[in-house]
């Protein structure tokens, strides 16, 4: 049997000289201001411009009545953030300072004194420049000019000359621009593109940083590889010493070669108990550590990690019918009961709690899985942190959710990107797969993109040479990790009797193709990863955002709530085929929709829990709501749970 051992090509921060490194927050004392206004006002970083036009009371709240969409002029500008830095004689003695912005949401130039520092373009990427040299003692200004997502998306479609597919993006602009693919509008939430400082911002200061790349595989040996660079002086690092729970397994010395140091083990280790997902077994977490030493015995950095020691396949082995699905767990075949996670705001910095308190409601219910859906955002490592220790597997999507322009530049941009992504989640244990994209190969051959778009001729291939090309490249970050990869889902259509015998299936025959519950039953695949059917919110919860004037059938704030291009026309087919009702009155239209959603979920379920090993995992589509309003999810804006939530529960754990 095949083991991996989880820490696994971790991108980290390394000091290569003895010097003290430290970690500066710049998250305070930010002010911004619309580009030709002169009001500035106070800022929240992490944060985004809507919410902190909202808190300021320049905007309405977004989340009532139908205000969102009175403030989509906020993404046709440009924005400046600035701050104070203040220079210290001590803090200059430092041998190099950086600059590092977890995340600017999108397009940004960043300016230290005046002086352009570099510009962003990318959501979900790093962004990192040495600024000793600026530095002047005393203050110096640091600015960042947000430009307008759309004017600046539309320049990259226009340079691209091809108008690729953007079903939920009337501006056409999300496929050129590296962001969050449901703020352009999507079936369960309105349309916010945002602009801002959306994850934190520190000073690094201390010896030039290079980043460490360490694998560790164990078959039965365990093999380690340890990669540091770029390296200019290699006089501060002699030796590195592994360690587990605090206790050396190895020392040997860090070679230099180039402009790389490398270091090397393979042998006998005796590793700790495995980890099992929930209701397989206990989750025993460890403390991973790599220390650099200087010639003089001193400890120049230290990397610390918790992980947890466990085998991981995606079998998909040909049999008579097709081929599998299945998640193989320390050399045991593992049922997934689960379901699909989307961002719990409509600003993509809703925090650590927010994420953390959704493994807490996934764990009640004895999931054992959650898809992060391509659409969305990548989790903070709390929620990784969250899941390791609850023993829920997470299916990671990368944030591709729209066919991308096949271009060099870009190309190279998403590389950095879920390079990085992938760097920072691989060493937990909880990580189960990676997945390329949302339903794109599946969408370019059975939904008829190129009548739509006009995709012919040269355009067409240049299109399909593309997506073949961001596939390609999106499984580098994870060749040679065993981390089980797959290259888009799902695999087939959920119309085919391809998608039945073979992969993992999407079946939305419910609710999309206004199929009966029963046909649940007969539409089973290999692994369903999405389905699912609609229910709106209590009307406690409606009326925090709605006038309640408007809480009655048909009212115009109620039409406004539902985003699906299907309306409310499946609630109410369904209501009256399935449960023979057919309400007069707001509150029985939603408890009527909350019992036929828990009616589909059930049937859905225990039609795939009940084919296994044909069968090997259900993942609802979805947990949780970003938006007051009706969608498929268990348990509404606020994290109340569905009638759904509950009867998910009861099938999942097996008991009332």
């Amino acid at each position: 049997m095949r083991f991996q051992f989880s820490v696994i090509c971790c991108q980290l921060p390394v000091a290569l000289v003895c010097a003290q490194e430290v970690h500066i927050p710049l998250n305070d004392d930010w002010q911004f201001q619309q580009v030709g206004k002169e009001q500035w006002y106070s800022a929240e970083v992490p944060g985004v411009v809507q919410s902190d036009l909202m808190r300021h009371g320049l905007i309405p709240d977004i989340y009532k009545g139908s205000n969102i969409d009175s403030v989509q002029w906020i993404e046709n500008e440009d924005w400046i953030y600035k701050r104070t830095i203040v220079a210290t004689d001590t803090l200059l003695k430092h041998e190099h300072l950086d600059l590092v912005f977890k995340g600017l949401d999108t397009f940004a130039e960043v300016y230290l004194n005046d002086s352009l520092l570099g510009k962003a373009d990318n959501m979900f990427r790093t962004w990192e420049w040495p600024i000793k040299s600026l530095l002047r003692l005393g203050s110096n200004e640091l600015k960042v000019i947000f430009r307008s997502p759309i004017k600046e998306g539309a320049k990259l479609r226009d340079a691209y000359g091809i108008q690729l597919p953007h079903d939920n993006d009337p501006s056409g602009v999300s496929p050129y621009i590296r962001k969050a693919a449901y703020q352009f509008g999507w079936d369960f939430c309105p349309r916010l593109v945002t602009s801002g400082i959306w994850q934190r911002v520190e000073l690094g200061g201390g010896a030039r940083r290079g980043s460490m790349r360490l694998s560790c595989t164990r078959s039965p040996r365990l093999e380690l590889y340890l990669a540091i660079t770029p390296i200019a002086d290699w006089t501060g690092v002699e030796r590195v010493h592994f360690m587990l729970d605090g206790k050396t397994f190895h020392r040997m010395r860090l070679v230099p070669s180039g402009r790389w140091g490398m270091a090397a083990f393979s042998g006998e280790v005796k590793l700790p108990d495995l980890w099992w997902p929930l209701g397989e077994g206990d989750r025993p977490l460890h403390t991973f550590t790599v220390e650099l030493i200087s010639p003089k015995g001193e400890v120049v950095h230290r990397i610390e990690k918790r992980t947890g020691f466990r085998s991981m396949e995606l079998v998909r082995s040909k049999d008579e019918l097709g081929a599998s699905f299945t998640f193989r767990i320390n050399g045991r075949d593992i049922f997934m009961r689960g379901c699909n996670v989307v961002p719990p705001s409509m600003v993509p910095c809703a925090g650590d709690s927010a994420w953390v308190t959704l493994v807490s409601t996934m764990q009640r219910a004895q999931m054992n899985m959650a898809r992060i859906w391509a659409g969305g955002v990548y989790p903070p490592e709390a929620f990784f942190d969250a899941c390791d220790t609850a023993g829920i597997l997470v299916w990671q999507d990368f944030a591709v959710a729209n066919l991308l322009p096949a271009e060099v530049e870009f190309l190279n941009g998403l590389w950095m990107e879920e390079a990085s992504a992938s760097n920072r989640i691989m060493h937990h244990p909880s990580l189960a797969v990676v997945c390329t994209d949302n339903e794109l190969e599946v969408a370019w051959r059975n939904w008829g993109w190129q009548e739509r778009y006009g995709l012919h001729g040269q355009d067409s291939v240049r299109v399909a040479r593309g997506y073949e090309e961001t596939q390609r490249l999106l499984a580098r970050p994870v060749e040679g990790r065993n981390i089980p990869y797959t290259r888009t889902s799902p695999l087939s259509n959920w119309g085919s009797a391809a998608g039945l015998r073979s992969g993992d299936l999407h079946y939305w025959g419910v609710w999309h193709g206004d199929s009966t519950f029963s046909s649940f039953k007969n539409n089973v695949g290999r692994f369903v990863s999405e389905y699912g059917f609609q229910s709106y919110p209590d009307s406690a919860l409606l009326a925090k955002y709605i006038d309640p004037k408007e809480l009655y059938l048909g009212s115009p704030a109620m039409k406004r709530l539902q985003r699906s291009y299907k309306t409310d026309r499946p609630i109410w087919e369904a209501m009256e085929r399935e449960l023979g009702e057919k309400p007069t009155t707001l509150g029985g239209f939603i408890e009527g929709s909350q019992r036929a959603q828990a009616l589909a979920y059930q049937m859905a379920i225990e039609a795939h829990m009940s084919a296994q090993p044909h069968c090997m995992g259900t993942l609802l589509w979805q947990l949780n709501d970003c938006w007051p309003g009706p969608s498929w999810s268990i348990i509404d804006f606020e994290g109340k749970p569905k009638p759904a939530y509950h009867i998910v529960k009861r099938l999942y754990t097996g008991r009332d």
